[in-house]
């Protein structure tokens, strides 16, 4: 354990909460298909959530809380727009994933950040997200930079998985 792979737990823990509230705005605004996978996806947050609160508090931290309200990226009025909406959630919780797996220090952690990533990516796409070769990754290796990630870790109360949080 240490004190990055809890900063790694934290900042994932703040993404989900941020995804709960997005998926929250969203899911009412999609057709019967797409809103009973979002309600589904909102579930599977949830439960996230309290997995990554167990695993912060059996590093004895206390988890990060979730903020009353986020502001959001773009307006969101109608299905389009949700399913957009959902996919920028899903970019900016991998990109908080993707700095799990970077801050794990112990190995289970370290698959449970890439396990997640690997479900990210999988919504993202099915949200109508165009395939990138490195989700939650501004910028691989050896590759120019790119604006993929939503947020910065600076951007005050956006709804991202990253730099959600008022800071």
């Amino acid at each position: 354990m240490s004190d990055r792979e809890v900063a790694g737990l934290q900042e994932a823990l703040a993404g989900v909460h941020a995804a709960i509230w997005g998926y929250g705005v969203l899911t009412p605004q999609l057709g019967s298909d797409d809103r009973s996978r979002g309600e589904s996806t909102i579930e599977l947050y949830r439960e996230l959530r309290e997995r990554l609160r167990t695993l912060v508090r059996a590093r004895h931290a206390t988890p990060v809380a979730g903020d009353a309200g986020y502001r959001l990226p773009f307006q969101v009025t109608g299905g389009r727009s949700a399913r957009r909406l959902a996919a920028y959630l899903e970019d900016g919780c991998a990109g908080v994933f993707a700095d799990l797996v970077a801050a794990a220090t112990t190995s289970s952690v370290r698959t449970i950040g890439a396990d997640l990533l690997a479900d990210c990516a999988r919504r993202r796409l099915e949200w109508g997200a165009d395939q990138v070769a490195f989700p939650g990754v501004a910028h691989p290796p050896g590759a120019a930079p790119t604006p993929t990630r939503p947020a910065s870790p600076s951007a005050s109360r956006r709804v991202s998985g990253a730099g959600s949080r008022q800071r």
